[in-house]
């Protein structure tokens, strides 16, 4: 993520507002490629490619929710944090 530096201060709320605001964007962007996904794996079922890519997804998503205070999901895999 690229930061620049703003000629006004901004308070921590206000930053915290916007990047609440960003994460609820991209998780809504997330859900719809999710989605999109799904629809590609029905297409060709017998494709392993897809499930590998849920294991990727899921194990990073796990290591988000641990970001978030949550480690049940890394645990849950045995993934290290």
């Amino acid at each position: 993520m690229t930061r620049t530096n703003k000629a006004t201060k901004q308070t921590a709320a206000a930053c915290y507002a916007e990047r609440h605001a960003e994460c609820a964007d991209l998780l809504k962007r997330i859900a719809s490629r999710l989605e999109q996904h799904k629809k590609d794996q029905e297409k060709q079922p017998a494709n392993w490619g897809y499930a590998g890519d849920l294991d990727h997804i899921s194990n990073e998503l796990a290591y988000i929710l641990a970001s978030l205070g949550d480690r049940s999901a890394v645990d849950a895999k045995g993934l290290e944090y």
